[in-house]
């Protein structure tokens, strides 16, 4: 589990280096989910697909995501209202349901807990000990605010959603939000 999680979190660092360093992946805006967190900037590619970046590297077939992530084995079955599967060797169990039109889900991720919500007003998430509280910008597509394990200084986090993104189930956009974070 600890093993998973400072992999994850090297694995995210190099892809933000390397997306700073080299710019934007191929594509287009419309496309990519961009994450701008603690001065470290990356995209994720997401096409009807796959999803991909620098050390993201997920398939999308349906009903399942399956790949590698920051070196890590990927492999999560999504139902409607669940995700289950393995991240590494650590489990996931994440029930997921809409409400109005919010997306919620809450349970195991990567054997830690996670909280996650997502409504065109806002984007709330508790991963790795950390806590999103992002406020729209742009109503469902981008989001900006604070994380509670950033310093006073730090800018305020951002993240852009694309048309694949939204047009994905609850299921797949909680796991794929779940493991960019």
């Amino acid at each position: 589990m600890k093993r998973y999680g400072q992999s994850l979190r090297r694995g995210v660092g190099v892809l933000a280096v390397l997306a700073g360093a080299g710019g934007a992946f191929a594509g287009s805006e419309q496309d990519q989910l961009s994450f701008n967190i603690a001065r470290t900037q990356f995209n994720l590619r997401m096409t009807a697909d796959n999803v991909t970046g620098q050390a993201f590297q997920v398939s999308r077939v349906p009903g399942e995501l399956r790949g590698r992530v920051a070196d890590v084995p990927v492999a999560l079955k999504l139902e409607d209202e669940k995700v289950k599967g393995n991240i590494g060797s650590s489990v996931v169990n994440l029930d997921v349901k809409k409400d109005g039109d919010a997306v919620k889900a809450k349970g195991g991720f990567g054997g830690r807990p996670v909280t996650l919500t997502l409504s065109p007003q806002e984007l709330t998430v508790y991963v790795r000990d950390c806590t999103y509280r992002l406020k729209a910008k742009e109503p469902g597509r981008i989001y900006e605010g604070p994380r509670s394990c950033d310093r006073a200084l730090t800018p305020p986090t951002e993240i852009r959603l694309p048309d694949a993104f939204l047009a994905a189930s609850p299921a797949e956009q909680a796991s794929v939000l779940l493991l960019a974070l």
